[in-house]
C-alpha cells in the first residue's frame, strides 16, 4: 500500500472530512476521487489512471502534490504541548535588538528558568549566548560565556544519549533476531555506555533514557531474569520516580508521548519474575493504550515488546482473550516497514501464534508461509528455523504429512547431527516426528511430554527460540492425535 492511501486508510472520519476541508477540494475534482477511491477500495495506479482518464504524468504529478499537501496539513496538527515554550525560545534573538537592556535581561532569566526546569539544553544555548552578548560590556559576560559553553558540552551529551536511545531499539531488536554473542555485547556497551553520560549529569531527562533502556534490557536478555529477581524494590523506585518527572512536565513533548512506558515496563518487568497477580494489574493500563500507540509508527518496538509479553501472559493466563482483544486494530494501523526486521517478524509470528493458539493451524501456517515468501530470512539462521518449525508444528497438527515432511527436510538441511549446538532444534523436531508416527496413542502423548520436557531443559543453555509456545494437555493430545483435522 502506497504512502498516500496508508494515510487516508488511518484517519477516523471525522479526520478525514476535515482534511479534506482543509485541502479545499470539491466533490466534483479529480484530488476528492483519488482521497475517496484511496479511502474506499483498493485500486491500483493503473486502475485510477482510467478511472479519472487522464495520462500517467498527470495523475502522478496530481498525487505527488496531494501528498505534499497532505502532509503539511497534518503535520501542522501533531500535538506539541511545549510549544508556546519554543515560540518564547524562538524570539530570543530578537531581544539583543529591543530598546531596553534591562528589560530584556529580565525576560530571558524568566526563560531560564523553565527552561533549566525542563531540562532543554539547546534551548539553554541561545539563551546563554544571548545574555553574554547582551553583558558584553559588563562582569556578566565572563559568567554567562561560562554557562554557553558548559551547556553547550551538555547538550552534545544529552543528544549523544537520546541517539543511544534510539539506537538501542535498533540493536536489541537485532540480537532478538539473532541471539548471537556479539549482538549481546553491543547491546552491552551501548547500555554501559549510556550509563557513563548519565553518571556525568544530574538530569531528569538522562535519567528517563537510561532507565527505560536498562530495564527493557534486564526484561528481554534471558540470562538477566534472575538478576531481575532481586530488583523489585529498586525498579519499583525507579519507575515510580519516571512517572513522577511525566507527571510533573506536561509541557514536555517526549515525556507526554511516553509516559504509558512506565505501566508497559511495570507489565513486562511482572511477567518476566512470575508475579501474574501483579502483571494482571499493570496489564490492563497498559493493554488499553495499544490501539493508540500502534498509530505512531516511532513507537512500534514498545508496541512489539508488548505484543510478545500479551503472548507470555496468555501463557501463564490461559486467557484467549488477551491475545485477540486488540488484533483487528494492530492490523489495521501498525505501520511497520520490511526494514524494521524484527519489527515485522514479530507482528506476524504473534498473529499467527494467535491463530494457533485459536485451533486456527490452517491460518498460522498461512501467515507463516506468506512471511516466509515476502522475505528472505537467511541472514537470520536462528530466526529462520524458529518460522519454519512453527509452521511445520502447524502442518502436524493438520497431519499434512506431505508439507510437514517438506519444511522439516528444510531445516535438516541447514543444521548437522554431528554439528554442535542447535540442540533445542533437534529435539523439537523429534517431538513433531513423534506427533506424526502412526503409534500407540498413549506411548505417544508418553514421548511428546518426555521431548518437551527436554526442549525446556535445552532452552536454558542455548538462545531461547519457540518461547512463546506452550503445549498444555489439550495441545499435545491434538499433536498425538492419529486423526487430525
Amino acid at each position: 500500500m502506497d504512502a498516500l492511501k496508508k494515510t487516508i486508510k488511518k484517519l477516523n472520519e471525522e479526520e478525514y472530512q476535515g482534511l479534506i476541508s482543509k485541502m479545499g477540494i470539491g466533490k466534483d475534482s479529480k484530488p476528492y476521487m483519488v482521497m475517496e477511491m484511496s479511502r474506499l477500495k483498493d485500486l491500483d495506479d493503473t486502475e485510477m489512471i482510467d478511472l479519472l482518464q487522464v495520462n500517467p504524468s498527470t495523475y502522478y504529478t496530481l498525487k505527488s502534490r496531494m501528498k505534499a499537501k497532505m502532509a503539511s496539513i497534518l503535520s501542522k496538527e501533531v500535538d506539541n504541548p511545549i510549544s508556546v515554550l519554543m515560540d518564547e525560545v524562538a524570539r530570543v534573538p530578537a531581544n539583543l535588538y529591543g530598546p531596553n537592556k534591562e528589560v530584556a535581561i529580565r525576560a530571558l532569566k524568566d526563560l531560564e528558568k523553565q527552561l533549566l526546569e525542563y531540562d532543554l539544553s539547546n534551548e539553554l544555548i541561545i539563551v546563554y549566548k544571548t545574555l553574554a552578548q547582551l553583558n558584553l560590556y559588563t562582569y556578566d559576560y565572563e559568567y554567562y560565556t561560562k554557562l554557553y559553553n558548559k551547556y553547550v558540552a551538555y547538550s552534545l551529551a544529552v543528544s549523544k544519549a537520546e541517539n543511544l536511545f534510539y539506537d538501542f531499539v535498533k540493536r536489541i531488536g537485532q540480537y532478538q533476531l539473532t541471539g548471537s554473542q556479539q549482538d549481546l555485547e553491543a547491546v552491552s556497551a551501548l547500555e554501559r555506555e549510556l550509563s557513563n553520560i548519565c553518571e556525568l549529569y544530574g538530569s531528569h531527562r538522562l535519567y528517563v533514557y537510561y532507565n527505560v533502556v536498562r530495564i527493557y534490557y534486564m526484561c528481554i536478555v534471558p540470562e538477566m531474569v534472575n538478576e531481575l529477581k532481586k530488583k523489585e524494590m529498586e525498579i519499583d523506585g525507579i519507575l515510580t520516580e519516571i512517572r513522577k518527572i511525566f507527571d510533573k512536565y506536561q509541557l514536555d513533548t517526549f515525556y507526554q508521548n511516553i509516559k504509558f512506558v512506565v505501566d508497559f515496563l511495570y507489565f513486562t518487568y511482572y511477567l518476566r519474575t512470575g508475579s501474574i497477580v501483579r502483571a494482571e494489574h499493570y496489564y490492563k493500563k497498559a493493554n488499553e493504550k495499544v490501539a493508540e500507540l500502534s498509530q505512531k509508527h516511532i513507537l512500534n518496538f514498545y508496541v512489539i515488546q508488548m505484543l510478545n509479553s500479551k503472548l507470555d501472559f496468555y501463557n501463564q493466563s490461559g486467557n484467549i482473550s488477551v491475545l485477540t482483544d486488540l488484533n483487528g486494530a494492530i492490523e489495521h494501523d501498525l505501520d511497520i516497514d520490511k526494514n524494521e526486521v524484527y519489527h515485522y517478524l514479530a507482528v506476524r509470528k504473534y498473529l499467527a501464534a494467535c491463530k494457533f493458539y485459536e485451533g486456527d493451524f490452517t491460518k498460522a501456517a498461512r501467515i507463516l508461509n506468506d512471511l516466509r515468501n515476502q522475505m528472505s530470512l537467511k541472514q537470520y539462521p536462528l530466526m529462520d528455523m524458529e518460522f519454519k518449525l512453527f509452521q511445520a508444528m502447524q502442518y502436524c497438527m493438520m497431519g499434512d504429512d506431505e508439507l510437514y515432511i517438506q519444511i522439516i527436510n528444510s531445516i535438516k538441511r541447514q543444521i548437522s547431527d554431528d554439528e554442535p549446538g542447535h540442540e533445542q532444534i533437534k529435539i523439537f523436531i523429534k517431538l513433531l516426528n513423534a506427533g506424526m508416527k502412526p503409534t500407540d496413542f498413549k506411548k505417544k502423548i508418553d514421548k511428546i511430554n518426555q521431548l518437551w520436557r527436554q526442549f525446556k531443559e535445552a532452552q536454558e543453555n542455548e538462545y531461547p527460540i519457540l518461547s512463546f509456545v506452550k503445549l498444555d494437555d489439550k495441545l499435545i493430545k491434538k499433536l498425538a492425535d492419529p486423526y487430525k483435522g
